[in-house]
């Protein structure tokens, strides 16, 4: 199974918290693959894929963020017309449930990747897997 970590941070729901979160992975040289925000009125959950986890985590929480970290599938789809829905159709077809997911850029322009965090990673994996979709490594996307 490929999961990969995924950092989620709560920041408040004001100016500049984002920028505040930027900053520190930045100066800490922290690279970002794939980010996700959903926010409600009162606070936001930043989600992401970095390159080096474990010194992002220790950043944030140094900083007193409150950090989480998820391991979550990532995969990589041909970009052509009826591919999510292909995937959507395996994972429904073993009766995972998907909770949410998001696109981020791959390496190359012929495919689209995408995180995808369910109920059961096993068998989403296990199902992707016999489907034949690629699944992708931490080490693949610090790599894009």
């Amino acid at each position: 199974m490929a999961n990969v970590r995924q950092i989620s941070v709560f920041v408040d729901n004001k100016p500049n918290q984002l920028t505040g979160v930027m900053k520190l992975l930045k100066e800490s040289g922290i690279n970002i693959r794939a980010l996700s925000i959903a926010d409600t009125k009162d606070f936001g959950i930043l989600r992401m894929i970095v390159n080096d986890t474990e010194k992002a985590c220790d950043t944030l929480r140094d900083a007193s963020y409150a950090v989480t970290v998820t391991e979550i599938i990532a995969i990589s789809i041909p970009d052509s017309p009826g591919q999510l829905s292909r995937v959507l159709d395996i994972l429904g077809g073993e009766g995972v449930n998907l909770e949410y997911l998001y696109a981020f850029t791959g390496a190359s322009d012929r495919a689209v990747s995408f995180v995808i965090r369910v109920d059961d990673n096993e068998n989403a994996s296990a199902a992707l897997t016999k489907g034949g979709i690629i699944q992708l490594t931490e080490n693949d996307i610090s790599e894009m």
